[in-house]
């Protein structure tokens, strides 16, 4: 009918509600639109659509974006404030509140860019006066006229603020569950068939399926407690039960788990269970505690010593066994009845009061002897207490006092048959002991003798068999030569040269190893030696040869060091002078020192931990020599290069070595070829703990 009764320019209004008969009564002749019949025809058909749907909805209309809204769309405007005012106006001032937003929305639709879709978007809106977050999932698409222009935006919106809601209390029971560490099941007592949260299913070893068979559930409880848990569930499904479930049992996972289930089990009006769910708890922890609660229990009622505990109001809330018997307590009686007073005599008492208690209180323990007494017969029984202050884990304060009390008469009775005995016996392991240290050190300075000895043995093997039959050997060979051409005058005088060289070659080499064999046996004392002093000699000494190479020594401060000044400038020489000799190009020497005293550092480089050393470094820009050889340049008589070309007799390195070693220090060597050479030597700067007033 009414439909009838309205003109046809008016039909779209037809079963419109509330927002039809608004828009039917509102003065349009005097509003930009213009009366309804000069309305355009696609925004009155959009309108027709709009009004008589149950969806909210909203359109906005050309460029002044005048609003039109349906029925189902009027709640979210609120009881009072907006409505009716919105039907009408421009969307910029009815929301202007949240205009930022939806403004740059609108204009998107309007200028073509397409649709726009957006689930749960929160968009606070002011209404009844105050401002309410409200969530929203909306579309916003466009309105063509008969042109095909783009002419209005319509908006089907739909506010979901409850929804959203249920959502985040979903998400803080998650959130309370995950923060509990607890596991959530729920279980349909129709299909046998449950569901649960992610660590449920990781507990159980489970597929993260959607819904999981009860049955399967049940396989992964182990063998020993699962008809029980079977039972628990049937009896809880029971209406006689209150629908009550409470269970400990052990998952047998590849983990071994412990958990204690709570549930609740609902019913409907027919008393069969339509819901069953709850929560498990892992207790792994807890149980092994209990576990070994129980054992520390048995440990201490089956101890020999008294163990007790006294609460801060003076009374004793537990004595062991042991304790009971030792002071004379009847096994079944209640000894926080006993006053501690009557287990003490009058001086020891007064002495527990203002002496062990404050102590445990203050300082958190007390050991010490004191005397406890026999409730039946008086007796004055010495012992050995440990009192420990118990406090609590979370707050530290104090809880109670613990004791551990061992009786000494046994003890002082044995003790006083062994005092003589243990006197004899104390005086012959303190002799034995000092002899056996002592002859320990001698055969381990023994052995470490006779194996250097061993060692320079072999290297003297060698020489005897090469370096020093091969001076000889020239010798009887020009001497051969020159009976052979004793007719020949220069022949002769050029043989008894060779003969001359090689006899000078075989003595520079008898007083090489004469010097290297004295330094096993020098008889020279270790003084302060500095090191500074070391190198400015031998400066001095190869003055003439660094001015002919133009060599260039670069030094550091070095330190003051407990050696053998004669066999330190040995060392500084032999380096420095082979660096000299083995160089192309004018030599730069440098010399570095850095102190150290880590004793983890020195154990590392092989060295005495007791002693802190310093690092020399010998650095210089020569001909280099394979890295292979960093080992072998230091045993006698060895020669990288043809002597031809670099003299020597092949045992300088060999002595830095030795005299280093003598120093109970190390060196090494690193080289690559064209690349020069560098010597690490590592020196105590002194021999013992305590470092001596003069030394730096």
């Amino acid at each position: 009918m009414e439909h009838q009764t309205l003109t046809p320019a008016y039909r779209f209004l037809a079963h419109g509600g509330e927002m039809g008969q608004l828009i039917r009564q509102f003065n349009w002749s005097e509003h930009p639109l213009g009366p309804i019949d000069h309305w355009p025809a696609s925004l009155r058909t959009t309108l027709g659509v709009l009004l008589q749907s149950r969806f909210p909805m909203f359109i906005v209309w050309g460029p002044e974006r005048i609003c039109f809204y349906n029925d189902a769309f009027r709640p979210s405007l609120g009881s009072s404030g907006k409505h009716p005012m919105a039907l009408g106006k421009r969307a910029e001032e009815t929301w202007t509140e949240i205009w930022p937003t939806v403004g740059p929305l609108l204009a998107q639709v309007m200028a073509g860019e397409g649709p726009i879709y957006s689930e749960n978007q929160l968009i606070p809106i002011e209404r009844n006066g105050q401002f309410d977050d409200v969530y929203w999932t909306y579309s916003y698409s466009a309105i063509h006229d008969e042109s095909g222009q783009i002419a209005g935006v319509f908006v089907a919106c739909n506010e979901t603020t409850d929804f959203k809601r249920i959502e985040e209390q979903k998400e803080q029971l998650e959130f309370a569950l995950e923060a509990a560490e607890l596991a959530a099941w729920d279980l349909d007592p129709v299909t046998n068939r449950l569901t649960g949260n992610n660590r449920l299913k990781t507990w159980f070893a489970l597929e993260s399926y959607d819904e999981i068979d009860l049955d399967q559930a049940i396989a992964v409880i182990a063998g020993k407690d699962r008809q029980r848990v079977i039972e628990a569930i049937q009896a809880a499904l029971q209406p006689a039960s209150g629908g009550h479930y409470d269970i400990e049992y052990t998952l047998a996972t590849e983990l071994p788990r412990v958990v204690r289930a709570r549930g609740k089990a609902y019913f409907n009006e027919e008393g069969n269970p339509y819901r069953f769910n709850g929560t498990l708890q892992d207790i792994t922890d807890e149980v092994r505690n209990r576990i070994e609660q129980q054992k520390l229990m048995t440990l201490v009622e089956n101890s020999v010593d008294l163990m007790s505990i006294l609460e801060l109001d003076g009374k004793n809330s537990y004595i062991n066994k042991a304790g009971k018997q030792l002071l004379g307590i009847e096994d079944g009686q209640d000894v926080s009845t006993i006053p501690i007073s009557d287990l003490h005599t009058p001086e020891q008492f007064a002495f527990v009061s203002a002496e062990i208690i404050p102590s445990v209180m203050t300082t958190g323990r007390w050991s010490g002897r004191f005397e406890a007494r026999h409730c039946k017969t008086g007796e004055n029984i010495p012992l050995y207490n440990n009192c420990l202050r118990i406090d609590d884990h979370e707050t530290g304060q104090p809880l109670a006092v613990g004791a551990v009390m061992r009786d000494l008469r046994p003890e002082m009775a044995a003790q006083q048959a062994l005092e003589e005995s243990r006197e004899r016996y104390r005086t012959l392991a303190s002799e034995l002991d000092l002899k056996v240290q002592q002859r320990t050190r001698e055969l381990h300075d023994s052995n470490q003798e006779l194996i250097k000895t061993n060692h320079e043995l072999e290297q003297f093997a060698y020489i005897a068999s090469h370096d020093l039959q091969e001076p000889l050997r020239k010798i009887q060979s020009f001497a051969e030569l020159l009976q052979l051409n004793l007719h020949d005058v220069a022949a002769a005088g050029a043989y008894l040269g060779k003969i001359n060289s090689s006899a000078q070659r075989m003595s520079e080499l008898i007083k090489s190893v004469l010097n290297y064999s004295r330094l096993s046996h020098t008889a020279d004392r270790f003084v302060e030696t500095d090191l500074n002093q070391i190198l400015a000699n031998v400066r001095l000494d190869y003055e003439l040869l660094i001015g002919q190479k133009q060599a260039v020594i670069q030094a550091a401060t070095l330190p003051v060091v407990e050696g053998i000044p004669l066999h330190l400038g040995q060392l500084f020489s032999n380096l420095i002078g082979n660096s000299l000799k083995f160089c192309t190009r004018n030599p730069v020497i440098s010399v570095s020192a850095e102190v150290f005293s880590s004793p983890e550092a020195a154990r590392q480089i092989g060295l005495n931990p007791l002693f802190p050393y310093v690092h020399l470094q010998f650095k210089d820009n020569g001909i280099g020599f394979e890295p292979e050889y960093s080992e072998r340049v230091f045993t006698i008589f060895q020669r990288l290069n043809h002597a031809r070309t670099y003299s020597g007799t092949g045992i300088g390195l060999a002595l830095c070595r030795k005299i280093v070693e003598n120093h109970a220090g190390k060196i090494t060597a690193e080289s690559a070829p064209g690349q020069g050479a560098t010597f690490h030597v590592y020196l105590p700067i002194r021999r013992t703990h305590e470092p001596p007033g003069g030394l730096v």
